[in-house]
């Protein structure tokens, strides 16, 4: 475990190194909705062997017809199929269908990645027995546009080095806790589309975080640079709309953005937000 007072930050790499490295591993996907197929596509576009990845669908039609549609029929598997064969495993599942993967049993030579908003490595342990590394993912569309970011905790070299492989920047917790202020961050594209900030209330809320996250600011960089441009208003309510979900982080923002329009507010309450929502899978006392 790295330890809490080393600030580990962002890790600067390039999507051109590609997955040869990857020689010999197998990649599951739980969960092949929004988040898990932009990861699949990503894999498949740098070059991953299509026979060697496999993704697991949701109970819907619809979320079948969306794997079939992106090509990705091929590489449908069980959840169980998934936990015996591959090496590296993702999770993006939503942290409500945790229960669900309970009976499920991982392995201890794999890596598992898990992307469950809200839900601590103690409890990942407690729920699954796993032994995972988090990983908070900024969102799909970021991702398959090649603007994605991600924080993981613990460090993990050979994730980070996926990771960058995908296009992704990786930036590296030295705690825990951090993924609450990270997860705010990457809800600030949707904020900063629904408000007017200044660019000195901008500056003054990047740098209120600073202090517990000193690479926050680095997160507000990439969140102006991601913001959509917009063809008028239904296009950016359409984006907001899209990006919030009901009870969710980037909601909390939106909610305390049209309560008072002060940016740094929204924030704090992101974190909040997140933390709440981190409580719920706690262990009863």
């Amino acid at each position: 475990m790295p330890n809490a007072s080393v600030s580990y930050g962002l890790i600067e790499g390039s999507a051109a190194r590609g997955l040869d490295f990857l020689a010999g591993e197998s990649i599951g996907v739980i969960g092949c909705g929004h988040l898990g197929s932009a990861i699949a596509l990503q894999l498949v576009s740098g070059g991953f062997p299509i026979d060697r990845l496999r993704v697991s669908r949701g109970k819907s039609d619809g979320s079948l017809q969306k794997i079939i549609d992106a090509g990705l029929g091929p590489c449908l598997a069980g959840n169980e199929e998934i936990c015996r064969d591959c090496s590296i495993i993702f999770i993006c599942i939503r942290p409500q269908s945790l229960p669900e993967l309970q009976p499920l049993t991982f392995s201890r030579n794999a890596l598992v990645v898990s992307c469950l908003a809200g839900v601590s490595l103690p409890a990942i342990r407690r729920l699954l027995g796993a032994d995972a590394v988090r990983m908070m993912p900024s969102g799909p569309d970021s991702i398959l546009e090649g603007k994605g970011i991600a924080a993981i905790y613990p460090h993990n070299q050979a994730l980070s080095q996926i990771l960058q492989a995908l296009g992704l920047r990786v930036f590296e917790l030295a705690e825990e806790d951090q993924i609450h202020v990270f997860t705010a961050g990457i809800c600030l594209p949707a904020a900063l589309a629904a408000s007017v900030v200044g660019e000195g209330g901008m500056e003054d809320a990047c740098q209120s975080r600073s202090r517990d996250y000193p690479d926050f600011p680095k997160i507000c960089s990439w969140a102006r640079e991601t913001v959509p441009r917009f063809e008028g208003e239904e296009d950016k309510r359409n984006y907001i709309s899209r990006v919030a979900t009901r009870g969710g982080v980037t909601e909390a923002m939106l909610e305390s953005l049209r309560r008072n329009g002060d940016l740094k507010a929204a924030i704090k309450r992101g974190i909040e937000r997140s933390r709440e929502i981190s409580r719920l899978y706690e262990e009863p006392k």
